[in-house]
């Protein structure tokens, strides 16, 4: 499950909007919108995608990405 959260706050400290967020992944924003709400899983490609746009370190992807409910 996806901490909210913590991935919102990476992407304002990274001045990222969801709309900029999702075309550098190759999501649409509404599809980056589900998958942050946890309406949808991410891939593992774009877990990574999104990891490499915020910089987050493997702790920083762990607690986001694989938060416990």
């Amino acid at each position: 499950m996806t901490d909210t959260d913590k991935l919102q706050g990476k992407m304002r400290e990274k001045k990222l909007t969801l709309s900029s967020l999702a075309d550098k992944v190759g999501l649409s924003p509404t599809g980056l919108f589900n998958k942050i709400h946890n309406d949808r899983e991410f891939t593992v490609s774009e877990m990574l995608a999104v990891s490499d746009c915020l910089a987050l370190t493997p702790i920083e992807r762990e607690q986001i990405f694989f938060a416990s409910v």
